[in-house]
């Protein structure tokens, strides 16, 4: 009887500490989302960037508008670009996952050369909606950047 008590409590341990494995190695995984995403627009590969979000994805920029869907994010990645900003950073502050959903806000900065050749540091924060796609892989489905 003694042993079987062991044997439980030790099945016990061993679930909590794989489902605190688990989930660890989500947020893990998702973290790795933001240096995606800044190696990728660093890089110019606007392309590898794009991938990140999912086909229905939806981005609020700092902005008035509202980008639904690849092209439009596409577009407005590439303007960001050409208006100078070729320098991107982000920091995770919190990331909290939800079954297929997992929720980031991470603060972004970026540098713009100014038409003088000056730098200018602009910042904010982002708060990201991400979706776990059928292949384990995580998405961005709705993004808002202020």
């Amino acid at each position: 009887m003694k042993n079987m008590r062991y044997l439980i409590l030790l099945s016990i341990l061993l679930l909590n500490s794989s489902y605190g494995l688990t989930n660890t190695l989500k947020i893990v995984d998702l973290g790795m989302i933001d240096s995606l995403w800044v190696i990728n627009y660093n890089n110019d590969n606007t392309m590898s960037l794009v991938n990140l979000y999912t086909h229905d994805a939806m981005v609020f920029p700092p902005s008035s508008e509202i980008l639904e869907g690849p092209i439009a994010i596409t577009n407005y990645l590439n303007n960001l670009r050409e208006a100078g900003f070729n320098e991107y950073s982000i920091s995770n502050v919190d990331t909290q996952v939800r079954e297929s959903t997992a929720y980031t806000t991470a603060l972004w900065e970026a540098i713009r050369i100014g038409v003088d050749g000056n730098k200018i540091k602009l910042d904010g924060n982002i708060t990201n909606v991400l979706e776990r796609q059928n292949d384990g892989n995580w998405k961005i489905k709705l993004q808002s950047w202020n």
